[in-house]
């Protein structure tokens, strides 16, 4: 963090430069050759760095600039946006503001991954644009281009993106027109357009494919070149019903061995305001742990391999080496297929579909527990893992 005296001992130099002053980080200030030392704020929703102003004696220093910066942040956080604009609300406003309200409930990953598509193909062409002179007109372009180069799957997940970020403009009141009605259209168009082109995988939800399905994987886990963690890990996803993400970042330290519990912290959760995810361990999932506690014990993650975690794609091989129309997503859809196809059975024994989602942390166990009470809730999923696992077990014995 720079002082007063730091910003005045700053060498000048034949090219203007800039550095960070610090408190709050966004603040610079700019030097040019002529001695001149500008302030300026920079805000990720902005392109360019906002002028604050000339550093004088008497009329500005770090002092009274880094207070200018913290009143400007705190307006574009209130959603009192800034700058020579202001009374515009631009595409890249409206993403800026979709992005805070979003970053309280999901996590950042998510966020990110959304947005890197979002931030290449939209922003440079329409960022600046006011949302309310937006036509479904102004996407074609960008979208004939992203069909040009197959990514069609993409297109549709993009303009679910806009409509969720002109929704909250629309809510706001800063959103006038009908765009988002025009974008849907848009997004009819181009899945009718694309329907061939984009595969579609299958969940795995009739009795007989998942017992076909866990044939195959005991097939393949005793051939000779299957990797031991790869198998383990698509085990342990099918067993526990999460994200294989989540199962590739699985650690050590999240397992609660005295209770046998995986306990994966919101903030790595996709839903991160669901709070932390409690999923208890039945005893087909900790016999894996043993294996690769064997393998892994000494590492960071429990799937590890050489380069730290296990791919992303890491059940492809599986799926393709039995010609299977899935994908290792699909083991969650498994999972709640098989509550709703056992519900009466399983809500004699008090566990209720409530119960269900909360493995699937798709409801907050904050919600559930206050129902119930903590431990009642734990025990409940407890039960339900490992009537989960034995059922899993009577279509196709394991072999672990």
């Amino acid at each position: 963090m720079l002082t007063q005296k730091d910003i005045d001992n700053l060498e000048i130099k034949d090219k203007r430069y800039m550095i960070s002053v610090g408190e709050p980080k966004e603040l610079y200030v700019r030097v040019n050759p002529t001695g001149k030392k500008v302030f300026y704020l920079r805000a990720s929703k902005f392109k360019n760095f906002i002028t604050i102003g000339e550093c004088q004696k008497g009329v500005l220093n770090v002092t009274n600039a880094r207070e200018k910066a913290k009143d400007l942040l705190k307006s574009m956080y209130d959603g009192k946006f800034i700058g020579k604009n202001d009374k515009v609300m631009t595409l890249e406003k409206a993403n800026f503001l979709y992005v805070d309200i979003k970053s309280k409930k999901l996590n950042s990953a998510t966020i990110k991954k959304e947005q890197s598509i979002f931030k290449k193909y939209i922003i440079p062409t329409l960022g600046q644009k006011d949302i309310n002179e937006l036509k479904k007109d102004d996407f074609l372009p960008i979208y004939d281009l992203m069909q040009k180069k197959g990514i069609y799957e993409t297109i549709n997940k993009n303009i679910s993106l806009l409509c969720r970020i002109f929704e909250i403009s629309r809510q706001r009141g800063d959103l006038k027109t009908d765009i988002i009605l025009q974008l849907k259209d848009l997004k009819k168009f181009y899945n009718e357009a694309n329907h061939n082109k984009v595969k579609h995988f299958k969940a795995i939800v009739e009795e007989q494919e998942i017992r076909n399905m866990l044939e195959c994987m005991k097939e393949y886990k005793n051939h000779p070149r299957t990797n031991t963690t790869i198998i383990n890990a698509i085990y342990f996803t099918l067993l526990t019903a999460q994200r294989s993400k989540n199962i590739r970042f699985a650690k050590w330290s999240d397992i609660d061995f005295e209770n046998n519990l995986w306990i994966i912290k919101a903030d790595e959760m996709k839903v991160r305001s669901n709070g932390d995810n409690i999923i208890p361990l039945n005893k087909y999932a900790l016999k894996i742990l043993d294996m690769q506690r064997i393998l892994n014990g000494d590492k960071k993650y429990i799937f590890a391999n050489n380069n730290g975690t296990i791919s992303e794609n890491f059940a492809v091989r599986f799926f393709k080496f039995y010609n299977l129309e899935h994908t290792i997503h699909g083991y969650r859809s498994t999972f709640r297929s098989v509550y709703t196809n056992k519900s009466n059975e399983l809500i004699q024994q008090g566990i209720s579909k409530d119960i269900a989602e909360m493995i699937l942390h798709h409801i907050s166990g904050n919600e559930i527990e206050r129902a119930y009470n903590r431990a009642k809730a734990i025990d409940l999923r407890v039960k339900l893992m490992q009537w989960y696992g034995n059922y899993l077990n009577s279509l196709c014995e394991f072999c672990f």
